[in-house]
Formats: C-alpha cells, sequence, structure tokens
C-alpha cells in the first residue's frame, strides 16, 4: 500500500471551488491532485470524475486538450484523483480564460484563440468527452514555446440521471455539441468573439441519427 500523500503540510494550494481544493503534488510537480474541500463529506465531484475518467482512460489515446489522468492517491484530506498539472513555458500554473478575460482580454483576441476554441470543441467531439460544463473558469490558456493551448482542466464527465452519452457516441456528440455551443454564445456576450466568428465555429447538431 502506497504511503497517504499529506497535502496540508507539503502541497501547494492551486485553487478551490465549492467542492473540491487542488493541490500540487508534493513529490511530483509536474502533477495535481483534487480533493474534498470537506474530506467528511467527500466529494460528488471527484466520484462522478473518477467513474467517467476510469471509462475514459482506456480509449483515449490524445490527451490534447484535456489533462492525463494516473488515477487515486490517498491524501489527509481523503481520497485525491491525479492529473497533469498545465503549465505555462515558464513553469508558472496556466491561467483561466476568465483570469485572462478580467485582466489581459488581448491575448483571446486573436486567431490563435479562435483557432484553439475550434480545436477544443472537434477535440471534446471527435473522442466524446462529454464536459458537464464549459466555462471561462474551468478551461485555461497555456503560453508554451508553440503559442497558446486551451485546455479543459474541470468539468468532465455527464452527470444526467440518463447517462446515454457515457455509452453511446452518438448522444455524447449530441450533447457535447449544445454546450459547445452555448460556450460560444457567452463568449460572444463577453465580446471576446464576434458573432459571425461564432457562428463559424459552431459545431452542428443532427437532428436524427
Amino acid at each position: 500500500m502506497r504511503d497517504m500523500i499529506r497535502l496540508g503540510s507539503a502541497g501547494v494550494l492551486i485553487g478551490e471551488g465549492n467542492d473540491r481544493r487542488v493541490y500540487r503534488h508534493p513529490g511530483e510537480p509536474e502533477r495535481c491532485v483534487k480533493v474534498p474541500r470537506y474530506p467528511s463529506r467527500g466529494s460528488e465531484q471527484n466520484e462522478r470524475e473518477k467513474a467517467y475518467f476510469a471509462r475514459l482512460t482506456w480509449r483515449l489515446d490524445n490527451w490534447h486538450h484535456v489533462p492525463r489522468y494516473y488515477g487515486t492517491l490517498m491524501t489527509d484530506y481523503g481520497e485525491g484523483l491525479v492529473y497533469t498539472l498545465i503549465t505555462d513555458h515558464d513553469g508558472r500554473v496556466s491561467r483561466t480564460i476568465r483570469y485572462y478575460r478580467q485582466t489581459d482580454p488581448s491575448l483571446l483576441m486573436c486567431e490563435r484563440f479562435r483557432q484553439q476554441l475550434l480545436s477544443l470543441g472537434q477535440y471534446l467531439e471527435n473522442y466524446w468527452i462529454v464536459p458537464s460544463d464549459l466555462n471561462d473558469r474551468n478551461i485555461v490558456c497555456q503560453l508554451g514555446e508553440e503559442g497558446l493551448r486551451l485546455w479543459l482542466i474541470d468539468g468532465v464527465a455527464n452527470p444526467s440521471l440518463l447517462p446515454l452519452a457515457t455509452y453511446w457516441p452518438w448522444f455524447a456528440r449530441q450533447r457535447i455539441r449544445r454546450r459547445f455551443n452555448r460556450f460560444l454564445a457567452k463568449l460572444v456576450d463577453y465580446e471576446l468573439l464576434t458573432q459571425s466568428a461564432a457562428e463559424d465555429m459552431q459545431l452542428p447538431i443532427v437532428v436524427s441519427q
């Protein structure tokens, strides 16, 4: 049995939400660990993600826009899920679209950003990776040597009570297209995309199979 990882004394807190906290792995700084924010309650998000990624890992060979999943480990905050930590070329943890929207929107108003948006949408569609949510808080902008790349770092799971989209590609792709297109509409509202640009990037909704 592996030793417990003590995040409280050795980990670096990267971020937190209503249900979870994310720490830099103290022994493997190129990875991060997602743990319950309230350990006594556990984490519904962790349980949902663990089940989803257990199925996703065996069929996915391209971790181009979603951080690679490495399984679980025990921590002083309960069971944690381990992923690649997305960092910029200078080693800094990559920032969200929301961060740049509020501090440096010029970074997002370029052709490379639009190309990456479309690449992300097509990637999710091609590999039928269902996001429970797409928003400017759970997509980060990695500033690398080759330029900007977008990563969906959170909200990868299918929360539906009738999870056809988890097992059937056609249903998954329908759900992905709708959520991606709604996200494009949000970016229009934020004035990061024009209406015409968003329409050009929309993924087509299929009326029937």
